[in-house]
């Protein structure tokens, strides 16, 4: 894991040499996290101070011990304020050139951080996170891991009469059990309520004999997070439409999937899976984007969207989620998370 934390690290700092910065200001639990690759860390906690040679980590005396751990970090226990001391430890130590995220700051610490002269830097350390480094690719396969073993051990326990909280509770208990950290989301959705994407699973719905059943849920394992969508028919008597818009979602799926390598326009990777869908006459049913990156947050970039910026580069996590949602009576989401490489994607959610 240290190797790929200081590999990020001098990759960004070659970054803030290039861009003249003599050095960055860490306080989101996000960049904490992401630049020491302990997955607890929160804002409040330590700030970091990243310079075009070192990272010094400021924090309490309560932390201090676990950062010294950290052979990388030059650990330092702060007298008060920690980013009060991190501006005095820039200032005494001449690093002229010194940048903050304003993204990730509230108006207090933003007004702070430019009165001490720091710069505004957007998007630096959003865009390195956007390809993903051997731990992170590790601790999201195994989150994405706990996930799929968690489903394979709830699904047959899923009978006619439990309700969607029923279901809710089987499906986190098992993916703690097997050894997810937290639950950030859990989607569990019975017949009508399927053709709404983002349902709160209710203690009222039950699971007739025949229904649609769409469950969309994942974990965070060591900071990294999985997300994963499974949906079926419930009973011996699928309707026929039911069936078919099935196998229109796992065709679109397929087909984008066969897209997912390195240099390939997010634009193109959306469309083949919305052209399926379209052709198919329900286009206006495919009502949200094809896929999103996934790492330290369920929802980053890249997005695989209609008139999407960009292409593909190897090391993105990305989900390929197409749906087809038939409001009043049922929807179709199928989804897997997906390691791009120059040859193809790897699959993460299968054994």
């Amino acid at each position: 894991m240290n190797n790929a934390v200081i590999q990020r690290i001098k990759d960004f700092q070659k970054f803030l040499k290039k861009a003249q910065l003599s050095g960055y200001v860490a306080l989101s639990a996000t960049e904490l996290r992401y630049f020491t690759g302990i997955y607890h860390l929160d804002k409040g906690e330590v700030v970091l101070l990243i310079t075009s040679k070192q990272v010094y980590a400021f924090t309490k005396k309560l932390l201090a011990l676990e950062l010294k751990q950290f052979s990388f970090l030059k650990t330092k226990i702060a007298k008060g304020d920690m980013l009060g001391d991190a501006l005095d430890f820039a200032r005494k130590t001449h690093l002229l050139h010194v940048a903050f995220n304003p993204s990730v700051v509230d108006f207090v610490e933003g007004e702070k951080l430019v009165k001490a002269g720091l710069s505004r830097l957007n998007g630096a350390v959003e865009d390195l996170r956007t390809c993903k480094y051997t731990d992170e690719t590790e601790r999201i396969k195994k989150a994405c891991q706990i996930a799929a073993s968690a489903f394979a051990e709830v699904k047959p326990q899923i009978k006619t009469g439990m309700s969607e909280e029923d279901v809710r509770i089987l499906i986190a208990t098992a993916m703690t059990k097997h050894g997810a950290h937290s639950i950030p989301f859990n989607i569990v959705s019975f017949g009508e309520n399927c053709a709404d994407c983002h349902h709160m699973p209710s203690a009222k719905r039950k699971l007739k004999k025949n229904d649609a059943v769409l469950m969309d849920f994942g974990c965070y394992y060591q900071g990294y997070c999985s997300d994963m969508t499974r949906s079926w028919w419930h009973g011996d008597k699928e309707p026929a439409e039911y069936t078919k818009i099935w196998h229109l979602v796992h065709m679109a799926k397929e087909s984008a999937v066969k897209r997912l390598q390195e240099n390939t326009p997010l634009a193109e990777i959306d469309k083949t899976a919305r052209d399926v869908i379209e052709d198919a006459g329900y286009g206006e049913y495919f009502i949200h984007t094809t896929g999103h990156g996934i790492g330290l947050h369920v929802h980053e970039s890249p997005i695989l969207r209609k008139n999407g910026i960009g292409t593909l580069e190897e090391n993105n996590v990305v989900t390929v989620e197409p749906g087809i949602y038939l409001p009043g009576k049922y929807g179709v989401r199928l989804e897997d998370s997906y390691l791009v490489t120059k040859k193809g994607a790897k699959n993460l959610t299968e054994k």
